[in-house]
């Protein structure tokens, strides 16, 4: 097993039960930096513990994460690192939270967190990512599902939300062709009876025979 060289202690101010943290760690022949902000160490962005766990089993699987057995992030030995999912990670510590600091998340998520999201999410930064990221999630089909056409029967790939029932335009317009979806009340300007014509391609007659007799009398105006 690699060994891990610890070097200038700092004061913890990150979990209950930490008495100091370490500045750096090595693993594996690289520097491991203590960050400030989520007590974790890190190599670029590379999570130590992360590392550690992959190191020596392989890729953390998706929907899994690291976690210290002891609650001590200055401790990243191999031993002291389990694989679990990310609920039951959140669950467990969020179990070990006093009311004190749960108070103080409420707090500071009203109060902080949530503004400083929303102002992000309106940038030109957060539109840029929130556009990057629905590509990539297309381009995963993370919106498809296989649906069945109303009209013709057959499957086809749709969105997963929205009006899907249909696999191509022209099934759409025959189906409400079929089911008189778009038809409206008119009088024929020729003989005035009663009929029903498509909204969006009215009709000025009932019948053809009423548009003969009605393209004549317009000739003779």
């Amino acid at each position: 097993m690699l060994n891990f060289c610890h070097i200038i202690l700092l004061k913890d101010t990150f979990l209950k039960g930490n008495a100091s943290m370490d500045i750096k760690q090595y693993f594996d022949g690289k520097s491991f930096t203590l960050d400030k902000q989520t007590g974790y160490y890190k190599h670029a962005n590379i999570f130590m513990h992360r590392y550690v766990w992959e190191f020596y089993n392989g890729k953390i699987p998706e929907g899994y994460e690291i976690h210290h057995k002891d609650l001590n992030r200055n401790n990243n030995n191999i031993e002291n690192l389990e694989c679990i999912t990310t609920s039951d990670h959140r669950k467990l510590h969020a179990d070990l939270l006093t009311d004190e600091q749960r108070e103080w998340k409420r707090n500071n998520l009203a109060e902080n967190a949530r503004p400083k999201a929303s102002e992000w999410h309106k940038s030109e930064e957060g539109s840029k990512w929130h556009t990057e990221h629905i590509m990539k999630q297309r381009e995963k089909g993370a919106f498809e599902k296989t649906l069945v056409c109303v009209n013709c029967g057959k499957e086809f790939v749709g969105e997963k939300h929205g009006e899907n029932a249909y696999c191509s335009n022209a099934c759409k317009s025959a189906y409400r062709r079929k089911m008189g979806l778009d038809l409206v009340p008119a009088i024929c300007v020729c003989c005035g009876k009663y009929f029903n014509t498509n909204k969006f391609r009215p009709s000025r007659t009932c019948s053809r025979s009423c548009a003969n007799r009605q393209r004549a009398i317009d000739k003779k105006r």
